[in-house]
């Protein structure tokens, strides 16, 4: 029924709108996925809504509704190639100082990218450094994200509709002990996690700040959204030995909500996985659907659709990668985090 009505309404859009001889106007530039489908910018949406709703005289929420079902949602993208950039992949050995290591942050909900970090090492500054370990005193309101944007934002308080992870990952290639069964995802100790960060509303930062890539140019000026503000939710900040200190709390098994894929065991091939979280996910953890998860090497509470449903304007989405124990490691080549908004 809804691809029919989806049919029916986008094919006389142009003849309604335009007239039948002449053609509609080209959208601006967005981008096209690796299948080729055009993935349209936050203002493609916005135009092409208010085209329905005036020119067909449509409900704004049946206009929603079809777009929530065709999918036709603005997106950001953000990723790092470590053989790219590195000309190696990336270690995390289980049982070091780094067993928990941060790769790669999106950018805030709403925003398909930061127009104030131009350079490249900047924009690279913001993908991958982590953050200071302190809790957040007080985040912003929608109000104060909406004003550094010049697209449309989303209205929803929840508008994200689905974050797509891309990996491409093993473990050391071997493993010790009969009980574990090679290729198999259980048992595994190396794993990408999912964080999130919020923006401090009562941090300041100055053109003279070292957590961006610009303290060192006499011409820099502060970020709206600089590094130095951002606090990490999950992991959690936790008050350390050494007072007016705090270090990121981490489990030593991965969290089951958050665990977005473990390596197989005792495999030399590299791993290549797409997961998608979606806001409509409802999968019982205990159910026989999410031991299906855990097999396939997913946390078992992933697909919830809680932590989708949760973000808000402004939410950062961290990914981390995980070890455990000497002898484990976690190679990884490619990480990268696609987030989908209504709009």
């Amino acid at each position: 029924m809804m691809s029919f009505l989806i049919n029916n309404l986008i094919q006389p859009l142009n003849s309604l709108v335009f007239g039948e001889a002449t053609a509609a106007p080209s959208p601006r530039p967005g981008t096209r996925d690796e299948n080729g489908l055009y993935e349209p910018t936050p203002t493609d949406i916005f135009v092409v809504r208010a085209m329905l709703v005036k020119a067909m005289r449509l409900p704004p929420d049946i206009v929603d509704a079809v777009f929530d079902y065709a999918e036709y949602w603005a997106h950001s993208s953000n990723y790092i190639d470590y053989i790219e950039e590195h000309k190696n992949p990336l270690r995390i050995l289980g049982g070091s100082a780094s067993e928990n290591r941060f790769l790669l942050r999106s950018f805030p909900v709403g925003f398909t990218s930061l127009g104030d970090r131009q350079s490249l090492a900047d924009t690279l500054t913001y993908d991958m450094n982590e953050a200071t370990p302190r809790p957040l005193s007080r985040e912003h309101d929608p109000q104060f994200f909406e004003s550094l944007l010049n697209h449309p934002t989303p209205k929803l308080a929840r508008p994200v509709r689905k974050v797509v992870f891309t990996v491409k990952m093993k473990d050391q290639g071997w493993v010790g002990g009969r009980q574990h069964q090679k290729g198999a995802f259980n048992g595994s100790w190396t794993w990408v996690e999912a964080g999130l960060e919020r923006f401090d509303s009562e941090q300041e930062c100055d053109e003279n700040c070292v957590a961006d890539a610009r303290y060192n140019s006499a011409s820099s000026t502060a970020h709206a959204l600089p590094l130095c503000a951002l606090r990490s939710i999950y992991p959690e900040a936790k008050s350390a030995r050494e007072e007016g200190k705090f270090n990121y709390q981490h489990e030593l098994a991965a969290d089951q909500e958050r665990e977005i894929q473990r390596s197989r065991l005792a495999t030399r091939e590299w791993l290549s996985k797409t997961i998608t979280w979606r806001w409509t996910d409802s999968i019982d953890p205990e159910s026989e659907d999410g031991e299906e998860l855990f097999q396939e090497g997913r946390g078992r509470g992933s697909a919830t659709g809680e932590f989708v449903r949760n973000l808000k304007l402004g939410d950062v989405i961290t990914i981390w990668g995980k070890a455990r124990f000497r002898g484990w490691v976690l190679n990884l080549e490619k990480v990268k985090v696609d987030v989908y908004w209504a709009v």
